[in-house]
């Protein structure tokens, strides 16, 4: 129960308080915050944090257990969290539970990211196609144009994004860090 999100991190800075538990306590209060920034849940930032400190999967009631969330926001959190492609689910053989592990791998994370950004722009472009057919039989309006104005720029920004996932997919974070700090020091070289 070293997680228990209830506890306030004052409570754990205090000398009684053991250093492991408290820099615990520290990564799992800043996840909290990262998930706020994002948007998310408190209990999403909770899991996630308990699932970086934790020493190997856990099951649904060792989260239920360390978080004191119920059963159903930690579940509603894990099913959120595994289709963010921030946790992947596992079994262990011989056991019907599952088990959760934090993609602590970056390039696991960027890829599954990409990916979900490759398919948000297939479904744009598809649809302002669609749109665009639509328009076809429409009345020559100020509306109708300004709307194929928006959908040809629209379509320029989602092709340019799906570009850029394809250059960088091939690539891990290293890769992309090193190819990127040549181009910057060969841009600095050329400005002098």
């Amino acid at each position: 129960m070293y997680l228990k999100v209830v506890v306030d991190f004052q409570l754990m800075m205090r000398e009684d308080a053991a250093p492991v538990e408290a820099a615990k306590r520290c990564v799992v209060d800043a996840s909290i915050q990262m998930a706020n920034l994002l948007g998310h849940s408190d209990a999403a930032g909770a899991l996630i944090g308990s699932l970086f400190v934790a020493d190997g999967p856990l099951s649904m009631d060792e989260l239920v257990e360390m978080t004191g969330y119920s059963k159903s926001t930690v579940s509603i959190n894990m099913t959120f969290l595994e289709n963010q492609g921030i946790v992947r689910r596992m079994r262990r053989p011989g056991d019907k539970r599952n088990y959760y592990v934090i993609m602590k791998n970056i390039d696991e994370t960027l890829k599954t990211e990409n990916e979900k950004i490759r398919q948000m722009m297939q479904i744009h472009i598809a649809a302002i196609d669609e749109a665009e057919r639509i328009l076809e039989g429409a009345i020559e309006s100020d509306e109708a144009e300004r709307l194929r104005r928006l959908f040809s720029t629209t379509r320029v920004e989602c092709v340019k994004a799906r570009k850029l996932i394809d250059l960088v997919a091939p690539f891990t974070i290293d890769e992309l860090i090193e190819i990127l700090e040549r181009e910057v020091a060969i841009r600095e070289a050329g400005e002098r």
